[in-house]
């Protein structure tokens, strides 16, 4: 298979790029080849490329910077997936765009299926939204594939961060208050494959891990607990639980509850599924070498 990888600058597209080369022959497009903020010009950057689908792992994700550039954020996460979405029906390849489940309504507790309410409370999520809707009004047959906390990425992901705080031993402090799952970026690779590779299946699927929600407390805490059965790390450390009000570096207003459960996966796909914390080992090995 052929497939443009966008966003190739970011931590989802280049672990994807990694993951997939060899098997594949993949076109990586970061932002200096191809720019979401201006979406006039992407058909012609496009034009010249010969592919079977196109994965847009394009966004600006920083929640804080999208309140501050709102403009940005409406052009990269809404505007220009709607144009990618228009080029590859006009083309006849495969889209999958990637979304958050920030969209998702974070006021009830427990798992959210892709049938689960939706409502924005930032501007990142809102745009987000947006570019959901616009992507599958222009695509019908596109794959939109809400993700959280990823991890098997450089710079570090979720679990990644949780381990190398770890070992630098003390107290490490992390949110107890807003609950979503952790999922591997290697598993999601595998995912997508299998969805292009079904063009009888589009709209909405959480690519997810089966399992209950997390806090980044109780994921930290999981990663120690990890990597002692491994003998990668002492019981020097102690994991103290703090909310999103405490945590100064969230400026932003998030949901709290958005823990998806991966139902299409599941019931559409016959997707087995692995738990979070069997990739989160491979990957904390792999961090120890």
């Amino acid at each position: 298979m052929e497939i443009v990888v966008t966003g190739c600058g970011g931590r989802l597209g280049r672990a994807l790029l990694s993951e997939w080369e060899g098997e594949h022959v993949v076109h990586g497009l970061g932002r200096e080849e191809l720019d979401l903020r201006e979406p006039g010009l992407l058909e012609k950057r496009l034009e010249s490329l010969h592919f079977d689908a196109l994965v847009n792992c394009a966004a600006l994700a920083d929640v804080e910077r999208c309140e501050s550039d709102r403009r940005e954020a409406e052009l990269v996460n809404a505007e220009s997936p709607a144009v990618l979405a228009r080029l590859c029906a006009g083309r006849g390849v495969r889209l999958v765009h990637f979304s958050t489940d920030y969209v998702l309504e974070g006021g009830s507790e427990g798992l959210k299926s892709e049938t689960a309410p939706v409502r924005p409370i930032n501007h990142y999520a809102h745009t987000k939204r947006l570019g959901e809707e616009s992507v599958l009004t222009e695509n019908p047959a596109a794959v939109v594939g809400r993700v959280s906390w990823l991890f098997g990425t450089e710079p570090g992901g979720v679990v990644e961060s949780a381990f190398r705080r770890l070992r630098q031993g003390g107290i490490i402090r992390a949110v107890d208050d807003k609950f979503s799952k952790p999922t591997s970026v290697p598993e999601i690779g595998r995912m997508v494959l299998a969805l292009l590779g079904r063009e009888d299946l589009g709209g909405i699927f959480h690519l997810t891990h089966p399992g209950e929600p997390e806090s980044w407390w109780s994921i930290a805490r999981k990663v120690a607990a990890l990597a002692r059965e491994d003998g990668l790390l002492g019981n020097e450390v102690e994991v103290v639980s703090e909310t999103m009000a405490q945590a100064e570096r969230l400026e932003v207003e998030r949901p709290v509850h958005t823990a998806m459960d991966p139902e299409r996966l599941r019931e559409d796909l016959h997707w087995p599924g692995v738990c979070w914390e069997t990739e989160a080992r491979k990957r904390i090995s792999l961090l120890n070498l």
